[in-house]
């Protein structure tokens, strides 16, 4: 019969998991330096996994950590579901590596089979850490509820860590500022966002960055995340204030249109969509508003070209230019570092704001 783990037990694993990982006592070093190695070869996906596995065990010891649903055998249970329950809950106290609320959403665990232990279609470049994955739910399963405990106690004492270590890294990101010209500044950015949009991680930062220089609460969704809004704004009790999509591509009215009903189911009344591609033509915006107004209730605006962007939420807030001007490269390179844009982009990014501080 499958196990079924109620959420009132996770939670409770969870707190304690994390008090005792904060606590700073010793924890069990063979699991410590299992999840750090883990971690060192950077797929993602296992890191998130194997939290979602230590907790069901340390939850209900009974569940066959080989199996990733219910049907996987007689001890079956929902990994997805424990794992989804951990990045719910995390709200930024340690890092899961696969970011967003479906961790699990992309191969092998994705259509793959009920049981791990029948996974078959591993990326030769991910095979090293599916190994060691893998081992880890072999030892995971001989292990009894306190053993698990200790072993989830260990992952999340490595994983505050990482996180820990990720905010000191964003906060040095965060004080760069700069005294260019805003004119400078704008040019800089557009040819930036343009050279390399890597799959769109540029543009999506940016808007991100941009928001985070005017609005207290800004949330930029994972690049594999398939929820609505690329970027939200929310008030300070979460409630989604605003969805924003971000497109670095040529885009239609239909795009415009689909935001505004996603908007409305998420049950918004205004949504942004932001074109950055040099080669978009503009789109008719009055006609947008009035459909997606009409077809919706939403109130669809469409911002086209990083000028744009900054221009729109310099005008609109209560920020001054200046500080936004100042403000926003620090932002933007702390986005991209989330975002996961590569270490060249970066750091190419902070040799442009440097020079043109330094010129100016």
């Amino acid at each position: 019969m499958a196990i079924e783990i109620k959420e009132g037990a996770l939670k409770r694993t969870l707190d304690e998991a994390i008090a005792a990982a904060r606590g700073r006592g010793t924890v069990d070093e063979v699991w410590l330096a299992r999840v750090e190695r883990l971690g060192a070869m950077g797929v993602k996906t296992y890191i998130a996994a194997l939290g979602g596995a230590l907790l069901a065990k340390a939850t209900d010891s009974r569940v066959d950590s080989l199996t990733q649903y219910p049907d996987g055998g007689p001890r079956g249970y929902a990994l997805r579901t424990t794992t989804e329950f951990l990045a719910k809950n995390n709200n930024g106290r340690f890092d899961m590596g696969a970011r967003g609320r479906w961790p699990l959403n992309n191969r092998p665990f994705l259509g793959g089979p009920s049981r791990i232990d029948a996974f078959k279609k591993i990326h030769p470049r991910a095979k090293p850490a599916f190994d060691v994955f893998f081992d880890c739910l072999v030892d995971l399963n001989e292990l009894d509820e306190d053993g698990a405990k200790a072993a989830l106690t260990a992952w999340m004492r490595a994983r505050i860590d990482v996180a820990e270590t990720e905010r000191k890294r964003l906060a040095e990101e965060v004080d760069l500022r700069t005294t260019a010209r805003p004119d400078d500044l704008l040019a800089a950015l557009d040819a930036f966002v343009q050279d390399d949009p890597e799959g769109g991680k540029r543009g999506q930062a940016l808007a991100a960055a941009v928001f985070d220089c005017i609005a207290e609460a800004v949330h930029l969704r994972s690049i594999n995340d398939p929820g609505a809004f690329d970027v939200s704004v929310s008030d300070q009790d979460g409630k989604t204030l605003l969805g924003i999509e971000v497109k670095q591509a040529a885009v239609k009215k239909e795009t415009a249109m689909a935001l505004a009903r996603e908007a409305a189911e998420a049950r918004l009344d205004k949504a942004l969509l932001v074109v950055l591609h040099p080669k978009h033509q503009s789109l008719y915006r009055e006609e947008i508003r009035s459909q997606a107004l009409r077809e919706w209730g939403v109130a669809v605006e469409v911002v086209e070209g990083v000028r744009e962007l900054v221009g729109q939420a310099a005008v609109f807030s209560d920020v001054p230019s200046s500080e936004l001007i100042a403000e926003l490269p620090g932002h933007y390179a702390a986005r991209m570092r989330e975002h996961e844009v590569s270490e060249e982009g970066v750091r190419r990014w902070r040799g442009t704001v440097e020079s043109l501080t330094s010129a100016a």
